[in-house]
C-alpha cells in the first residue's frame, strides 16, 4: 500500500506528516523507525500523524521522535502541521491535542504560532526520579534547570559562548538524555547569553539527537533564563537552523513563534 506524506521543516528541524485523518496507517515503532532513517526511509527528526477529532478546527495529533518513541510535544513540528491544515482548510486558527494537552495555533503572514501550555516544575510532574530542587539539578559535570514543557527539558547554562560552541554535544548529550535523574528521558539544552540578551542554544533531542532546532527546548531556554533574571519574558531564541520566538505570557502560557517550509510531498510504502 502506497501511503501520502508531507515533509516539512521548522528552521531544519525536519518533519515526516500523514494526514490520516481519513484512512488509517500501521504506525507502529518499527515503521517510524524506519521511515524516520535518513539511509534507508524519508529521514525525518520526528514523525507527525494527523488524526481526526470529527470537529472543523480541533485536530489530534499524534507525535513519534525518530527512534519510534513518542513524544507529548514538538513545537516546530506543531506549527508545522498547524500551517499545513491552515491552508488545506483555509482558516486561520486551529487546536492542536496531543497526548499531553491542546495547543492553539495562529498565523500572520509567514509566521506560524504556537500556544505550548504552561510550564511543569514540580519534580513529580517532569518527571524526575526522586523529589529535589529542579532548578538546580546536578547532571554529571553540570548543573541544570529542570522542566516540563509537554516533555522534559534539562536547561543548562554555559560560561560564555566559546564553551557553547565548542562542546562535542553528539558525545555529552546521549549521556545526559538517559541519566539516571530522568525515568522519561529528557531533552538537553545548552545556552549563553548573547550581548544583544537574546538566547543562543544548542540542543540534544530525547529520541532524536542533535536537531538544528527545538521548539520546546527553545521554549524551554526561555522559561529557565527568565526564572534565573537572565532573560526576560519575551526574547529571541537563536538556533543552529535560525531565529525562533518565544513569549512567556501573564497567563502562565508560552507561545512560539517561527518560519515553516514546506519541502516535499510523495508516498511510500507500508
Amino acid at each position: 500500500m502506497k501511503i501520502p506524506f508531507l515533509k516539512m521543516h521548522g528552521l531544519g528541524n525536519d518533519f515526516i506528516i500523514f494526514d490520516n485523518i481519513k484512512d488509517p496507517i500501521i504506525h507502529d515503532s518499527k515503521f517510524i523507525n524506519k521511515i524516520s532513517n535518513r539511509r534507508l526511509g524519508i529521514g525525518c527528526d520526528q514523525v507527525m500523524i494527523i488524526e481526526n477529532t470529527n470537529t472543523p478546527d480541533i485536530f489530534k495529533v499524534k507525535m513519534y521522535n525518530s527512534d519510534g518513541s513518542e513524544t507529548g510535544a514538538c513545537g516546530n513540528g506543531t506549527r508545522c502541521v498547524a500551517d499545513y491544515l491552515m491552508k488545506k482548510n483555509d482558516i486561520g486558527s486551529l487546536t492542536i491535542k496531543s497526548v499531553t494537552n491542546d495547543m492553539l495555533c495562529t498565523k500572520i503572514d509567514n509566521s506560524v504560532t504556537v500556544n505550548m501550555g504552561v510550564p511543569k516544575f514540580n519534580w513529580n510532574e517532569i518527571p524526575l526520579s526522586k523529589e529535589q530542587d529542579s532548578q538546580n539539578v546536578k547532571l554529571d559535570e553540570f548543573e541544570a534547570f529542570c522542566l516540563s514543557i509537554g516533555n522534559p527539558h534539562a536547561v543548562i547554562f554555559m560560561n560564555n559562548l566559546e564553551e557553547l560552541e565548542n562542546l562535542n554535544i553528539n558525545s555529552i548529550g546521549p549521556r545526559l538524555e538517559k541519566h539516571s535523574i530522568f525515568p522519561e528521558f529528557a531533552n538537553i539544552e545548552f545556552v549563553s547569553i548573547l550581548e544583544d540578551k537574546s538566547l543562543r542554544i544548542r540542543v540534544w533531542e530525547r529520541g532524536a539527537g542533535m536537531t538544528s532546532a527545538c521548539g520546546s527546548g527553545a521554549c524551554a531556554s526561555l522559561i529557565a533564563a527568565s526564572v534565573l533574571n537572565k532573560s526576560a519574558k519575551e526574547n529571541k531564541i537563536v538556533l543552529d537552523g535560525g531565529d525562533l520566538f518565544i513569549k512567556w505570557l501573564d497567563n502562565g502560557s508560552v507561545t512560539l513563534s517561527g518560519d515553516t517550509e514546506i519541502v516535499f510531498e510523495g508516498f511510500i510504502g507500508e
